[in-house]
């Protein structure tokens, strides 16, 4: 009985440690703050309080939505860190450098003068471009989740490896 719910505990624990691994995006644009934050499984980290922290003095707090996301206008200077808490030791964080965004403001303020010449079509290529940069972080952090669910089903394969070669090795002996 005990060979058995060790089994089990080696099979669904780290299934349940996967579900619970916490990812978080987060930009920060002209002065309006916006942070998403899951879990492995996808649902969203509903009620997470996070921080703003900048070098080591926290300098903005609050607490995420049911959907897990956050937008709020706020003054920040960057680069800081965004620390979101996902309770039980579960925590996330990301750096918001401040060059990027200094870089992204000063080729918006070039454009302005020629917003109003550029039509539709143009803009929804700018849109479609700009989504399909952040799709393609989204899917690099699934990627990153799913690797981790190999290496643990490899792992779960060579403790059971392990385990039927304890056993053979101990009905062995016993004859």
């Amino acid at each position: 009985m005990k060979i058995l719910k060790l089994f089990l505990m080696t099979l669904f624990v780290p299934m349940v440690m996967l579900a619970h691994s916490l990812s978080v995006t987060s930009s920060y644009e002209d002065g309006e703050l916006f942070i998403e934050s899951f879990f492995g499984d996808g649902n969203p980290c509903k009620g997470c309080t996070f921080k703003i922290k900048n070098g080591q003095k926290e300098v903005f707090t609050n607490k995420l939505g049911d959907d897990g996301s956050f937008e709020q206008s706020v003054e920040l200077k960057t680069p800081f860190d965004v620390h979101v808490n996902g309770g039980m030791g579960h925590w996330a964080d990301l750096t918001i450098d401040g060059d990027e965004m200094e870089d992204k403001s000063e080729s918006m303020n070039s454009s302005n003068a020629t917003m109003n010449s550029i039509d539709e079509t143009k803009i929804r290529q700018i849109i479609r471009s700009e989504l399909n940069k952040q799709n393609t972080k989204i899917e690099t952090m699934i990627a990153k989740n799913k690797s981790n669910l190999e290496k643990m089903l490899v792992g779960l394969g060579y403790i059971l490896g392990i385990f039927g070669l304890w056993q053979l090795l101990a009905q062995r002996l016993q004859k």
